[in-house]
């Protein structure tokens, strides 16, 4: 066959969906350009879109290269209904497919047809090439015919004139099969693209609205009107955000949620009711999704600890947090999304001094009476020795209030704590008279508590 070299830019040169990118030859590629100055052979129609020759395109692009030398391949001259056999090594599934319908599909009724007649439709196939051929339409009779040991198909080979002429055979080869949500939207994506391009080379004639488009699409799919296809298409991309969360997380969970309700023929509605559920609000609105603080008291509103008490330890991401829950062991953690909490009602800022020390008396465990000593049963109280954690005091108080903020540190304190705090307070003191104030002060603290 007769190829012609010429000079094409390649950021102009259109890359067909199902060819990807090996990193690795892409290095290569740069080094051997580098070395020697060549870039490998690239293959393209006439119309500009790539045969072969990805990796030396991508290499171009990342040397900055304007132009580079092409082969352009003139179309091939092929019967419309030419029907061949061909060796099953040489068809391979078409990529797409497994990205619209999955790879884990339930094919036994097919299996069980075709086992018991021994027939299959011929395959719809064109040529990649690279002598072989990417099959368009009967990739589950494929799949099921080498598993029942096919070694050769009977295949209508195909050429077209654009990879959307393509697509479009693709989607046209499933219309009468059973499809989820998930595969209709999947399919119905694949349409909007296909009308992304051809609108691209209507070169800017008018074709049909947006909304116009979506109705066509969604009646194509299967999926009645265009506000229930865009529905459905937030729920899968939703879906489809959260795929590779780790195992046992609130997002894996939340993954399975819309798979599960994507998996049936119907249940958009339900599937949508999710979405909107951690959905942030329109921006017409002034309000904002609540998140907690680290270290912030909540509720819990929902789930197996539903109305207990929680302390949020650890932030995890923008869904949940790690909590610990009231009356549980200490070293026990807990995930629980933010929709299942509900931050704890704040009292009221103080607007005088007393009202303050009345809520710092009560945040310290002195209760609500005017008494400065911790409301508990006589002769009970801290250990001596326990070991108290600190807490932040008030040293610019003044008067009374001074009084009460050095109190109540003073009592955080251990007796041989306090008896230290004495000693640096008034160094030129005996032990003599340091045990003299301190067995005073003990005398003054018995008497207060009897």
């Amino acid at each position: 066959m007769t190829q012609k070299l010429e000079a094409r830019n390649p950021y102009e040169i259109r890359i067909p969906t199902h060819l990807e990118i090996d990193e690795a030859a892409v290095t290569k590629v740069v080094s051997r350009f580098q070395a020697d100055g060549i870039i490998p052979d690239i293959i393209v129609t006439e119309s500009g879109e790539l045969i072969e020759g990805i990796e030396a395109i991508e290499a171009a692009k990342r040397l900055d290269q304007q132009m580079v030398m092409v082969a352009v391949r003139p179309p091939l001259q092929v019967s419309e209904s030419l029907l061949t056999s061909i060796s099953a090594e040489l068809l391979y599934v078409h990529p797409l497919n497994a990205s619209i319908y999955g790879d884990k599909e339930d094919l036994s009724y097919l299996k069980s047809a075709i086992a018991s007649t021994g027939w299959i439709k011929p395959l719809v196939a064109t040529p990649d090439g690279q002598e072989r051929y990417r099959i368009v339409s009967g990739n589950s009779c494929f799949k099921v015919g080498c598993e029942l040991g096919r070694k050769e198909f009977s295949v209508e080979l195909k050429i077209f004139n654009s990879e959307q002429e393509e697509l479009k055979t693709l989607l046209a080869g499933n219309v009468g099969r059973e499809k989820t949500i998930e595969q209709k939207v999947r399919e119905g994506l694949l349409w909007e693209k296909i009308e992304r391009e051809e609108a691209k080379a209507r070169q800017g004639r008018a074709g049909a609205g947006q909304g116009t488009t979506r109705d066509v699409i969604a009646k194509l799919v299967g999926l009645g009107s265009g506000v229930n296809y865009e529905h459905a298409v937030a729920a899968v991309r939703e879906m489809d955000e959260s795929k590779d969360a780790p195992s046992g997380s609130v997002q894996h969970h939340r993954h399975q949620q819309f798979k599960q309700l994507l998996s049936r023929p119907r249940g958009v509605d339900a599937a949508y009711k999710l979405v909107k559920e951690s959905a942030p609000p329109s921006a017409g609105t002034n309000h904002s999704r609540w998140t907690p603080k680290e270290f912030e008291r909540v509720k819990i509103t929902g789930g197996t600890h539903k109305g207990s008490i929680a302390t949020v330890r650890v932030i995890t991401g923008p869904f949940s947090s790690i909590c610990h829950i009231d009356g549980t062991p200490e070293n026990k953690r807990e995930q629980v999304p933010f929709n299942q909490m509900e931050a704890m009602s704040q009292a009221a800022p103080p607007t005088s001094v007393k009202q303050e020390l009345k809520q710092k008396q009560q945040a310290a465990g002195f209760g609500k009476g005017e008494q400065l000593f911790k409301e508990s049963d006589r002769n009970e109280g801290h250990s001596p020795e326990q070991q108290l954690s600190a807490s932040i005091t008030n040293i610019n108080a003044i008067g009374e209030v001074q009084v009460t903020e050095m109190a109540i540190a003073l009592l955080s304190l251990t007796s041989k704590q306090l008896f230290e705090v004495m000693s640096k307070a008034r160094p030129d003191f005996s032990t003599s008279q340091l045990e003299a104030i301190w067995k005073a002060l003990e005398k003054s603290l018995a008497h207060k508590a009897a």
